[in-house]
């Protein structure tokens, strides 16, 4: 068996009464279980938005062409370059 983590809420009268209709309603025994429910549910989907890029065609091709044919780096780029490669991060054009 896994451990068991402990979470604490505060929350003001309206929400609480809100959350308790809601577990109810959904068949759930508390807000406890109500809100496991809640994170086992949605939490998949939320971090799976966050982790994926999604473009257009336009932005994909745009994006490739960029790759192809990378602009020149501008002086604020070189300039924030130095300043990793003076606090110990090695900056190589050749690769």
């Amino acid at each position: 068996m896994s451990k068991l983590l402990r979470y604490e809420m505060q929350w003001d009268e309206e929400t609480h009464a809100l959350a308790e209709r809601a577990a109810r309603a959904s068949g759930q025994s508390s807000i406890k279980a109500y809100v496991t429910q809640l994170v086992r549910r949605h939490a998949p989907a939320d971090l799976q938005a966050h982790s994926s890029v999604q473009l257009t065609q336009a932005q994909y091709d745009a994006f490739c062409a960029a790759c192809d044919n990378p602009p020149q780096p501008s002086s604020r780029l070189r300039k924030a370059a130095q300043s990793l490669d003076s606090e110990g991060y090695a900056l190589n054009a050749d690769d």
